[in-house]
């Protein structure tokens, strides 16, 4: 059996990585499965990646995509385009997707065109039910043509069913963000800013921002970060942001002796921090994972959410950006008063084990 593994972006190396362990123990046992990597971007963002982890081993891709983004559009006629040659040339028996990138919706209609090809969508069924969420959107076409669904959570168990797919084909594995951190966390290295700012642990929030809906408005990104300084007592807050951001977040003028305002942080530095604060403040989908594996509480300043078993027994709990939902989280978070939460369920460091186990199977 030949599988294709596809990395989208950046963050779906960490998913894969612990898979490609789990392969390759097979393979030392005489088990005839093989693999390829393709990444849908460039070399140089590869690189990165293996900069930022450089302890962690992944292998370097077999086929570099080569793609970058100029308009939502080009970008994906570029994956498809792209990723039908790779199949052209030689198929695999499976197709391996992870996410809800545009490259991995893009690799998935590539392949959904050869009838000789298998795919199989990790982290199938998540659902904001947002039609404006381009994750949403990708999420939906690229489990329309999956032969193969991966689910993460009993809710996205249901969201397979309701859209008509049957029992035979789901196989709930777990989040291989947890195989991940699980087993990784202890290796990270310690960010320089944590001597810098002389941090202790639990003793700060870190807020991390990607939406353009809150990075984008000078009004609702003022109004929460004020709100925020008003009702933390002092404790240091770390704000990572970009150029751009950066920019935007300094032209409001905010001074606060308690707001540190940081460079972009690598993945290794954001998950030490998160790992290690008080809570987190996010509007990122993913962390809202990671903060769960992590035990650290999370708020999230999102309408919806795709992973709704983060809320309902994992550390997250959902606010949007209404000042009196945030002010009453953090009243409790502050008192220590967070709620009581688990690890959600199958997100316990064995996802890449049962993978592999059900390719096995359809061998």
């Amino acid at each position: 059996m030949l599988i294709d593994l596809v990395a989208g972006n950046k963050l779906d190396f960490f998913k894969i990585a612990p898979l490609i362990d789990a392969l390759h123990k097979e393979q030392s046992n005489g088990y005839n499965i093989g693999y390829r990597l393709v990444f849908a971007g460039k070399q140089e963002e590869y690189l990165e990646v293996l900069n930022d982890l450089s302890f962690l081993s992944i292998p370097q891709p077999n086929t570099f995509l080569e793609t970058s983004y100029n308009s939502a559009a080009e970008y994906l006629a570029t994956v498809i385009v792209r990723y039908e040659k790779v199949l052209t040339l030689s198929k695999p028996d499976i197709v391996m997707l992870f996410g809800h990138s545009t490259a991995c919706m893009g690799c998935a209609i590539a392949a959904a065109k050869d009838q000789d090809v298998r795919i199989a969508h990790v982290e199938a069924g998540l659902r904001k039910r947002n039609k404006y969420s381009d994750n949403d959107v990708n999420r939906a076409i690229t489990d329309s043509v999956t032969d193969y669904y991966f689910s993460i959570a009993k809710s996205s168990n249901d969201n397979l069913r309701n859209m008509g797919v049957a029992d035979d084909d789901i196989y709930f594995v777990g989040n291989l963000i947890g195989d991940f951190l699980l087993g990784e966390l202890g290796n990270l290295p310690q960010p320089p800013i944590w001597s810098l700012l002389k941090l202790q642990q639990q003793k700060y929030i870190l807020i991390n921002l990607e939406h353009p809906s809150i990075i984008g408005s000078q009004t609702r990104l003022k109004t929460l970060l004020l709100n925020i300084l008003k009702q933390v007592n002092n404790l240091p807050i770390i704000l990572p942001v970009n150029e751009e951001s950066s920019k935007a977040i300094n032209s409001l003028g905010i001074k606060a002796h308690n707001l540190h305002i940081t460079k972009k942080l690598t993945v290794s530095e954001l998950y030490y921090l998160a790992s290690n604060a008080k809570a987190v403040i996010t509007d990122s989908e993913h962390l809202q994972d990671e903060t769960s594996i992590m035990q650290t509480p999370c708020i999230t300043l999102l309408k919806s959410i795709a992973r709704p078993e983060t809320a309902l027994t994992g550390y997250n709990e959902v606010t949007g950006l209404q000042n009196d939902n945030i002010n009453a989280i953090l009243k409790q978070l502050l008192n220590d008063k967070w709620k009581k939460a688990t690890i959600p369920y199958m997100w316990d460091g064995y996802a890449s084990e049962r993978i592999v186990a059900v390719l096995k199977k359809l061998a």
